[in-house]
């Protein structure tokens, strides 16, 4: 047992001649002490729709296709980006392989057309890519917009609105599914448990698109459906009771309401480790804090990201701030103390940033922002870390493109304030027993240059999303993050005292440490 044990350490670096494991000795880690890991999340919008980021055109080949996937996520490595929000559901379509949506025109041009020659799953191979670089993926919704405005292949005869048109409304040239309709829920609920329990994802995220933004004096037409409501209620009302349907604004923002509780619990209840985020508008109410002003999401798109935070009905909020930290009317720095003051529950607080902001050559100079902007709410994130309400720092920045552009030079920027590798802060409250309970075993095994660490990559759904391996060298640690897929990793021997190996969860808790120390340092 020993002996094949050694063999494999010996495979995971095979640079190692005549190691000698005996150097070694298994530690308490409790003693050691290496220090805690950075935590921070750094996200990434991925906009498939109108081919914004990804594919970067519709006639792609599979191949180019491919190429351009590995080329975004080593690009993110890169600048130690630790997440990316993968659109894959512009418009009640597919980036991936589904029986109940179409294939997404963003991916061959045509709705209803797969990707062939040969035919691939765009989804796993993100997922594939990221979780070999320790980058999670959190597959971006949107639950109720069918058509695009300026989409140009027509839908495909499988899209919900060839199938069930009825409940496929027509709104300032969108097709937009019909929120009053518990068909159009349904509907939604299934997409989003398919993709759940099909992909090993990290999360799932949705954004901004509740109903519509408004086209003024113009109302959404859902008069069919909100009849439907009134006379439903009546029918389930005992004989003599009074009816009082809820008014039409209300009875909207209750339909969204009771779809983020169903999403989030649907959700948690199939993959606890499948974090739910929401990235809802960046005002809740002009007002909130006072002087702020700003359309109103909640009286506009029916969209009470406050009660849903009260409520703890997902795992992150990211409002989008997409103004600057100098803004008076909308200021970035005051409406992130704001949101902060309402996370009762202490939910995950990253905000989206607005990225692609800068050099926008924009007739308005307040819209041309400089990396700086970026940096200073970057900067603020982190310094607010340690209000109530705002637990760990974090951002998502939208959109990719403006950093496969290196827009203004903010790549330069991007790596100077990620300068080191990061964890995903910790999700507490969906922690993950069966990780916690999990054994594992690792060897080590040395030579005058080299130290190998070998262990047995572990199984879904128990894997972790990354491993921190620290190394110590006098009174100095070295800390670094591999990801989770990893079975073995190498060092340099030199001046090496003691080294300390742990697991981290899908939700970011730190697993059962291994440690050991050699007394006489090479």
């Amino acid at each position: 047992m020993l002996r094949s044990a050694l063999a494999l350490t010996m495979l995971a670096c095979s640079s190692i001649a005549g190691a000698n494991a005996g150097d070694w000795m298994a530690a308490d880690a409790g003693a050691l002490h290496p220090p805690e890991p950075a935590r921070e999340f750094r996200a990434v919008w991925v906009a498939s729709v109108q081919n914004i980021d990804w594919p970067s055109a519709k006639d792609l080949s599979v191949e180019k296709q491919k190429a351009e996937i590995v080329r975004n996520v080593d690009g993110l490595a890169k600048m130690n980006f630790n997440a990316v929000l993968l659109q894959v559901r512009p418009s009640c379509d597919a980036l991936y392989p589904s029986t109940l949506e179409p294939w997404s025109e963003y991916l061959t041009g045509a709705s209803g057309k797969a990707p062939d020659d040969p035919a691939y799953d765009p989804l796993a191979i993100w997922i594939e890519e990221c979780h070999r670089r320790g980058i999670d993926v959190h597959v971006w919704i949107n639950p109720y917009r069918a058509r695009h405005f300026k989409a140009t292949s027509p839908d495909a005869p499988s899209h919900i609105s060839n199938t069930n048109p009825s409940i496929v409304k027509s709104y300032d040239n969108y097709e937009w599914l019909d929120p009053g309709e518990p068909e159009a829920v349904e509907h939604t609920m299934k997409v989003v448990m398919d993709i759940v329990s099909r992909y090993d994802i990290d999360g799932v995220a949705i954004d901004d698109y509740f109903y519509p933004y408004p086209k003024e004096g113009v109302p959404f037409p859902d008069d069919e459906s909100y009849q439907k409501y009134v006379t439903k209620l009546k029918a389930e009302a005992p004989e003599g009771t009074a009816v009082r349907p809820l008014a039409r604004d209300l009875w909207r923002q209750d339909n969204i309401n009771r779809f983020v509780e169903r999403f989030y619990t649907d959700i948690k209840k199939a993959k606890p480790h499948v974090l739910v985020g929401i990235a809802p508008f960046g005002i809740w109410r002009p007002g909130n804090p006072e002087g702020i002003k700003g359309m109103d999401a909640v009286a506009r798109l029916h969209a009470d990201a406050k009660y849903w935070l009260a409520n703890g009905w997902l795992d992150y909020l990211s409002p989008q701030l997409y103004w600057s930290v100098d803004s008076v009317p909308q200021n970035f720095a005051r409406l992130l103390v704001w949101w902060a003051s309402v996370n009762s529950k202490d939910r995950h607080l990253w905000p989206s940033l607005y990225t692609s902001r800068i050099n926008q050559q924009s007739e308005d100079p307040t819209k041309n922002w400089i990396p700086d902007e970026i940096v200073r709410q970057i900067t603020i994130t982190r310094e607010r870390a340690t209000n109530p309400g705002i637990a760990t720092p974090g951002q998502i920045h939208f959109s990719l493109k403006v950093m496969l552009e290196n827009r203004g030079g903010i790549n330069t920027a991007l790596m100077a304030s990620y300068e080191q590798p990061a964890l995903v802060p910790e999700t507490a409250w969906s922690s993950d027993p069966a990780f916690a309970a999990t054994g594992w075993e690792a060897l080590i095994a040395s030579d005058a240059e080299k130290t190998a660490l070998a262990w047995k990559p572990w199984e879904l759904p128990t894997m972790p999303s990354r491993w921190v391996l620290w190394v110590r060298r006098g009174e100095a640690w070295t800390t670094t993050i591999l990801p989770g897929t990893r079975g073995g990793e190498t060092f340099e021997t030199k001046g090496a005292d003691a080294v300390v190996l742990a697991p981290v969860s899908r939700t970011g808790t730190v697993g059962k440490q291994r440690a050991w120390t050699v007394s006489s340092p090479r």
